[in-house]
């Protein structure tokens, strides 16, 4: 396993310890309270921190599926490495839909496939995920917050935000 997805394996895996445990900060989170459903652009932005605490550098993608009406409409947010590879941490939030071809990958570190595809189009955003602290302040204040509980479930945590 390369190193950027047991990375990967180890923050989805906090994130789970904490909600297992049922850490305040966690588990009554605005977004993570129903982990890993809508949660994605929070989740990218974590993992990008703790990837850019070991020196990897990660870019962030959100990308919509569906047409014009809101019904109709989904997005999804993952980062992307600088050799093009995706890491999503909560792609199985699409588990229980066909549109999304039943998506269970808790965990995906790999080549763009079928799946992310979906949510390629003309308003897919990319931008380089240069860490928490640049963040607007209201976003920034809660995700280094939630950052902080969820490094407290890594088997060693990173030092940055501590």
């Amino acid at each position: 396993m390369h190193n950027i997805e047991l990375l990967a394996h180890r923050f989805r895996n906090a994130i789970e310890s904490g909600i297992s445990a049922s850490d305040p900060d966690i588990v009554t989170d605005i977004c993570f309270s129903q982990f890993p459903e809508g949660c994605c652009g929070d989740a990218s932005e974590l993992l990008a921190q703790f990837l850019l605490d070991h020196n990897i550098k990660t870019y962030y993608v959100c990308g919509t599926y569906g047409d014009e009406s809101f019904e109709n409409m989904q997005s999804h947010a993952w980062l992307l490495t600088e050799d093009f590879m995706i890491v999503d941490i909560t792609g199985d939030q699409f588990r229980n839909d066909s549109r999304f071809f039943f998506y269970k990958h808790s965990v995906y570190y790999g080549k763009d496939d079928a799946f992310h595809k979906l949510f390629d189009g003309e308003d897919r955003e990319i931008r380089e995920s240069s860490g928490l602290s640049n963040l607007e302040i209201f976003a920034q204040i809660r995700l280094v917050e939630l950052y902080k509980s969820i490094c407290k479930y890594l088997e060693s945590p990173p030092t940055s935000f501590i």
